[in-house]
């Protein structure tokens, strides 16, 4: 009699096996799928390392800028004292072009190259 009609505890393990089985490949898409959505985040072309390195850039750029604004405003100074202030100038003469007040006496330093 148990022969001809399946029985319940066979029913119930080939759905357990069913379900375990649809388990198992619905946990291997999930994980293929958390895999490839990685793996587009960092190398896609607005991905983690482009991010990365763009920051880097951004912070370099920022840092050349702090620099330049602080030549700019040295230049600016000097332009100022060049434009308003006659002793700089004067300075600015006898030291970059070698100038001279009349009746001055320039002593000239020579060294002594000995080999």
């Amino acid at each position: 009699m148990n022969d001809s009609k399946p029985d319940n505890r066979d029913i119930k393990k080939e759905i357990s096996e069913a379900n375990k089985k649809r388990l198992k490949i619905l946990l291997l898409a999930s994980i293929s799928f958390f895999i490839f959505i990685v793996i587009a985040a960092i190398f896609r072309d607005d991905g983690v390392i482009k991010v990365y390195h763009l920051n880097e850039k951004v912070d370099s750029l920022k840092n050349n800028i702090s620099k330049l604004k602080k030549e700019n405003e040295k230049l600016n100074t000097e332009v100022y004292a060049l434009k308003n202030d006659s002793s700089y100038i004067e300075k600015i003469a006898r030291e970059d072009l070698g100038l001279v007040k009349e009746g001055e006496i320039v002593f000239e330093f020579v060294e002594n190259k000995k080999k």
